[in-house]
């Protein structure tokens, strides 16, 4: 009678450490499915930034990849910010571009903006940027207008040019990894 009593308890909480272990891994299994779930949310979640003043159109991030406008609306600033310059604002150029610039080409970027801010105070040149297309390409914005040289009241210079900005995003932040400003082919 002892044994069919111990025997009868030895089973039952065999059934229930079995019982345990498989519920366990049930719910082991539905919280690593759940932590795949949110991570793929977290990773793929899409940003949409609806413009302010100085944002002319609404774009979006997600992760590595941007929209066009986003890249549109950064080649604008930037060239205007390069190019819109004169002897007594010429050291916010280098405030708002050098953020951008990413580590690696930083130097390179900053002594080419230090080169042209010397030209402009040394020959106490107003230039102004008009430009008018952004063409966008994987790796390269083009954005092509017209520079114009004024020193007191008197266009000195007047031609379209391209500035070249080669650039990378990573988590959805927009790097500079290069600027080049050269004559357009008209």
């Amino acid at each position: 009678m002892k044994w069919d009593k111990y025997k009868f308890k030895l089973d039952k909480y065999m059934y229930e450490n079995w019982t345990f272990r498989i519920v366990t891994l049930i719910m082991a299994g539905v919280i690593v499915f759940e932590g795949y779930l949110i991570s793929d949310k977290v990773n793929n979640q899409k940003v949409v930034f609806m413009p302010p003043k100085m944002v002319t159109k609404e774009f979006w991030v997600a992760g590595n990849v941007v929209s066009k406008t986003y890249l549109e609306q950064m080649g604008f600033f930037i060239s205007s910010t390069l190019l819109n310059i004169d002897s007594q604002t010429s050291k916010y150029t280098i405030q708002n571009i050098l953020p951008l610039v990413e580590p690696n080409f930083y130097y390179k970027v900053k002594s080419m903006l230090q080169e042209q801010i010397n030209y402009i105070k040394d020959n106490d040149i107003s230039r102004v940027f008009y430009p008018s297309v952004v063409k966008v390409k994987k790796g390269e914005l083009n954005v092509i207008g017209v520079v114009k040289d004024i020193i007191g009241d008197k266009v000195v210079s007047n031609q379209q040019v391209d500035v070249k900005i080669n650039y990378k995003i990573k988590q959805g932040r927009f790097w500079v990894a290069g600027i080049l400003v050269e004559k357009a082919e008209r």
